[in-house]
């Protein structure tokens, strides 16, 4: 893709549409499996597609597009799904048209189809940055390294992600919940199993892992289940674009597309960047996806719920949530007077007809029931927080059914303290996913803990630039000062000066400068010919960008040589 890049940063648009045709459809999927809902998936790819285009400028070595424009889009979304507050209904996967299979019976296929909405509703309860991290190892199959660049993390961060994101997963979907054969946890390989599996070791740590789980059951078993996570997910049906939408997203960009018919949408495969199909590289791991998934068919996802708070409060919104309305309807069902009184009529009847008295019955009062401590019982698996609400920690869980202490509460009593279940100390839990038993008449109101800090995913800002200029300035006898700055509002760590002078194949590092928003570096004076140089900076979280690589232009510097009449380069 390198040469694309360079065509179209030379202004080539014909070369953007090629790149367009290459990974849009890797690209929406991608989309698709993180904010689960199509127009949504195909209007975020559009736009992702579209800053790309006017960013490619930005982009330098080693113009690695791929990663690029996953990372863009991969911000897109996470934005979409904070500015809307609200996890969106999980949609039934859109099959490729084309004569259904009378290979298996019809059971089969609806079997085959509910194992792929129950893999997708998993992926749906991941935490945001582990389901991004799945789906491209899993299904966009990139490696560690390519993950990395476009989640903007560090390698060993990727590898961690891919990791974590497996065992959710495993834990979500049901296929483990303890170690089946009772066999001790161990901690000694942990993410290596997944980069093992991936083929990101070395041969040496290769072998290694094999021996250590050769002879560790709880690793040989952590492993198997890698493999059908893996499985389960490369599985799933591959979405493809609306009819019309590639040849609108060309247009909107403004480059030229005269092969717009041809790009991929429903009821054709998409083409891989070596021109097979893209679908069928992904086809094999649907035929393994599909035949491990029935291993996980059946299984209640309700046991993955919890552990990955799902269930928030909707506000702001007159859409009902079905899991809010069934709760709501249990709570409504859920008896909560404890003593009952007499209730007069409002209008007695007058009698017309005169009748002997009768005697008034003792009137029988019912005994009110005396409550007990406040306690809360989970109406299904529950993630127990940090704090009120979904941006805090999940410290533990209460399970279905289980009965938990409550010492306190928000003011509003959305949110109830209790005692943690898992472990000391206390942790919170959302009113809808629980039922209330007790006297709940003296719970102290508790003042929520400060909200947690977001996570900086924002790179810092960087230019860069040289002198002396003008003039057919820098000459073969100037120094030349580069001069690099950085801003980012929680601190620049690192700002390093990358330069190719005149006759170098390769730009070199000449300059790192750590905790500072300004680097400089003086270097040459350089021979006669074009270099060029960029800089990148990285802030204390790992996010890092790279300025546009600019030109060098060194002239013959022209002088007197002593005791001669002509003048020469010098």
């Amino acid at each position: 893709m390198k040469a694309l890049v360079q065509r179209v940063q030379a202004g080539d648009g014909d070369a953007f549409a090629e790149l367009f045709g290459m990974m849009h459809q890797p690209v929406l999927n991608y989309v698709y499996r993180t904010v689960t809902d199509r127009q949504v998936a195909e209007d975020v790819t559009q736009d992702a597609f579209i800053r790309a285009h006017q960013r490619i400028d930005q982009l330098g070595p080693p113009w690695d597009f791929k990663s690029w424009v996953y990372r863009i889009a991969g911000n897109l979304a996470v934005d979409h799904l904070r500015a809307s507050k609200r996890f969106v209904d999980v949609e039934e996967p859109g099959e490729m048209s084309g004569p259904p299979s009378t290979r298996r019976p019809a059971e089969k296929r609806v079997q085959r189809d509910q194992e792929r909405s129950d893999v997708q509703t998993t992926l749906a309860l991941l935490p945001t940055t582990l389901r991004q991290a799945l789906i491209l190892r899993e299904i966009n199959d990139l490696s560690y390294e390519e993950v990395a660049r476009a989640l903007e993390v560090t390698y060993d961060n990727a590898r961690q992600l891919v990791h974590r994101g497996r065992l959710k997963f495993r834990q979500a979907h049901g296929l483990r919940m303890l170690a089946a054969s009772g066999a001790e946890r161990c901690r000694e390989l942990d993410d290596l199993i997944s980069a093992a599996l991936d083929g990101e070791l070395g041969s040496a740590e290769r072998k290694a892992v094999k021996q250590h789980i050769a002879g560790c059951e709880y690793c040989k078993e952590t492993e198997r289940d890698m493999k059908k996570v893996a499985a389960l997910v490369a599985g799933l049906v591959p979405i493809l674009p609306s009819p019309g939408w590639t040849q609108n997203v060309l247009e909107q960009i403004g480059v030229p597309h005269p092969e717009a018919a041809s790009l991929p949408s429903i009821g054709s495969p998409p083409q891989s960047p070596g021109g097979a199909s893209w679908l069928g590289s992904w086809g094999a791991k649907t035929l393994v996806g599909a035949a491990l998934g029935i291993l996980g068919g059946g299984l209640l996802l309700a046991a993955g719920a919890y552990a990955f708070g799902l269930f928030q409060p909707n506000s702001g919104s007159q859409t009902v949530d079905p899991v809010q309305a069934t709760v709501a309807a249990a709570l409504a069902r859920t008896p909560r007077i404890v003593a009952t009184q007499p209730v007069p009529a409002e209008n007695p009847p007058v009698n017309l007809v005169p009748v002997a008295p009768i005697a008034s019955p003792t009137p029988t009062t019912t005994a009110t029931e005396i409550l007990g401590p406040p306690f809360v019982k989970a109406l299904m698996n529950a993630n127990c927080r940090s704090g009120p609400g979904s941006v805090f920690d999940i410290l533990g869980y209460l399970l279905e059914a289980q009965l938990a202490p409550v010492n306190g509460r928000l003011a509003d009593s959305t949110w109830w303290r209790i005692e943690s279940q898992d472990g000391p100390g206390s942790c919170w839990i959302w009113d809808y996913l629980i039922e209330k038993q007790g006297d709940f008449s003296s719970v102290p109101v508790i003042a929520p803990p400060p909200t947690p800090t977001p996570a900086d995913s924002q790179p810092p800002t960087v230019s860069i630039s040289h002198s002396p200029t003008g003039s057919g300035r820098p000459l073969t006898n100037d120094p030349v000062t580069f001069s690099a700055s950085a801003n980012d509002d929680r601190g620049v760590a690192v700002i390093e000066i990358y330069v190719r002078s005149p006759g170098a194949s390769t730009p070199a590092l000449v300059k790192s400068c750590s905790n500072t928003n300004i680097c400089i570096f003086v270097g040459g004076p350089y021979s006669a010919g074009d270099g060029e140089y960029y800089a990148r900076a990285r802030d204390h979280a790992g996010n890092e960008i790279q300025s546009k690589p600019n030109p060098l232009h060194v002239d013959w510097y022209i002088g007197f040589w002593p005791g001669m009449n002509t003048l020469k380069p010098v």
